[in-house]
Parts: structure tokens; sequence; C-alpha cells
């Protein structure tokens, strides 16, 4: 229970899949709004020049410089500029009157200055609604040179540069699971190490009473664990112990054990043979058609429906 790692298999049930949406080359003056999309996290890698990114209001523009990696957890709407003011023109709109050339990048604008990017995508099963990224500011920028003190999320955006210049085959793959990778790493560089970091569920990854519960949930859903019973794990008092796991996760502890489950279950639907009683019976339902209507409830559609819908796609 103690090696169970919770950030990985939060990732792994849902089902995190990172691609590329295209290389962009912009040039001259520019701004162009990128439109939301919903269980999806945004990463813009800046590989030469500089651009501002920022929110369509531009109240949280920041600017970007080589090297530099812009990621949006929530997958809101967002304009990149070459500054803050311009009008920004819808990206449908540019991409009408710019398509992609044959090496996959969008080129568009022109004139003096330039800024070339790599703009990717990270999807997450958009059913599952885990707290995970609910705290999460709108946007986190990792810049190369404040990166000393994590050279494994510094080797990782040099890797990614290096793997956009050689554009050899198997280049989206690599560029995919990259990608997959830094936004984790940013999660985790962005983990709190004090009991007055903003509540969130990283800062209760960094706690170690409620990291403890939190692995004895995911390591065992099976187990019919109470209050009392997470407490004892955390080695706290049951009232302290259940206000700072509401506090800092967002949600009472037997909710979250109760979503969790239903979270493990649909992955185990999608991608294991286990017969669905043995999934319900994995994940802490002794009665298969109880299993059944709290799955439907939770996500509109029974368990053997999802799995058959899972495999046709």
């Amino acid at each position: 229970m103690d090696h169970q790692d919770v950030l990985s298999d939060v990732f792994s049930t849902l089902q995190l899949r990172g691609g590329l949406y295209f290389r962009a080359d912009l040039a001259g003056a520019f701004a162009v709004t990128v439109p939301a999309e919903p269980a999806c996290v945004r990463l813009h890698f800046l590989r030469r020049g500089s651009c501002w990114v920022g929110d369509e209001a531009e109240a949280t523009a920041l600017q970007l410089h080589e090297g530099d990696l812009a990621v949006l957890p929530n997958g809101t709407a967002h304009v990149l500029a070459d500054r803050p003011g311009r009008d920004p023109q819808p990206l449908a709109a540019v991409m009408d009157g710019a398509p992609l050339d044959d090496s996959g990048t969008l080129r568009y604008g022109t004139g003096e200055g330039r800024a070339e990017l790599l703009c990717g995508f990270c999807r997450l099963d958009a059913a599952i609604d885990h707290p995970l990224l609910a705290c999460l500011p709108g946007m986190i920028v990792l810049r190369a040179q404040d990166l000393g003190a994590q050279p494994w999320t510094l080797a990782a955006l040099r890797l990614l540069a290096l793997e956009t210049e050689l554009a050899e085959q198997g280049m989206q793959g690599i560029l995919g699971r990259l990608l997959e990778i830094l936004l984790i790493q940013t999660l985790r560089q962005n983990q709190p190490g004090n009991e007055d970091a903003t509540p969130g569920y990283m800062t209760a990854l960094a706690d170690r009473h409620l990291a403890a519960a939190l692995r004895a949930i995911h390591s065992q859903p099976q187990r019919p664990w109470t209050v009392t019973d997470l407490a004892k794990v955390a080695g706290m008092s049951r009232a302290r112990f259940a206000e700072r796991f509401n506090s800092q996760v967002g949600q009472a502890p037997i909710a979250y054990l109760t979503a969790w489950r239903l979270m493990k279950a649909r992955q185990l639907l999608r991608n294991s043979d286990l017969a669905t009683a043995e999934i319900a019976a994995r994940c802490g339902y002794a009665s298969l058609p109880s299993f059944t209507r709290r799955y439907k409830a939770a996500f509109g559609i029974g368990p053997g429906a999802f799995r058959r819908s899972a495999r046709q796609s």
C-alpha cells in the first residue's frame, strides 16, 4: 500500500492521451483565438521567437520566450498573439485561409518577428470528473531557466525540441508521449509542500496523512472503508481527518471513495476482459444490480452498453 502511485493511477483511469495539433509558424502582427475544448489540456511549446498567451480578455496574458511551455489545464479558449491588444482571428478562419502544409505546419502572417510553436494536447475521459484538475490555475508556464532544480523536466523539454527538429517517422507518437510526460511533470512540480498552500488535490498528495488515506482507497477500493477506518490509516482523529480531506480534496472521504470506485470500474470495463460481476466486486460492490444502477446514474449508460460502445470505438 505504501508504494501505491496515486497520481499515475489517476491518469491511467482518466485515459490520458497526448497528441499534436500542428506546428505553427506565425509572423509579423498576429493574434489567433484557440477555441475551448472540454476535457482537454492544451500545451504550447515555443521553439523560436516570442509570443503572448492568455485568456480571451487578456487579463492573464503571459509572454513566452524560446524554450518555454504553456500548459492550460482546463481546455479554455485562449489567444496566441505577438503582443497584447491585437484583435484576434478565430483559429478556424485562420486555417481556412492558410491550411496546414505538407509538414503539418500552420503558416500565418507576414512581416518582421516570428513565433514558431508546437501546439499539442492531452485529452482526458470527458465523462470523468476527478478533482485533480479542478483547483489548478488557468495557465501554468514552465520556463527553461527556472528548471535548474528539476533536470528531469528540463530534459523532457529539450527532447521535445530535438524530436520536433528531427521530424522523422514516429515523431507524432513520440511527441504525444512527451506531452503526457510534461503534463504530469508540470502537475508534480506544482505540488506544494506545506499546510499553508492553496487547497487542491496535489496539496492532499503532499500531505502525508491524506496521502496515506488516498493510497489506501486507490490500492483497495473493494474494502468497505468507513471514515473512521480511513482516519486511522491517516493517523488522525475522525473529525480532523474528515475536515482536512474535504478541504483539500474538495470532496468528503466517502464521496471520493464512491466516485473512485466507479472511475476504476469504467477503466476495467474499457480495458479488461473481466466479467462485469467481477469488476463490480473489485470495485466494492457486492451486488451486480446495485453496481449497475450506480454506474448508470453516474455516467448515463449501463456498464454493459458502455463496454460494447468502448470496444466498437
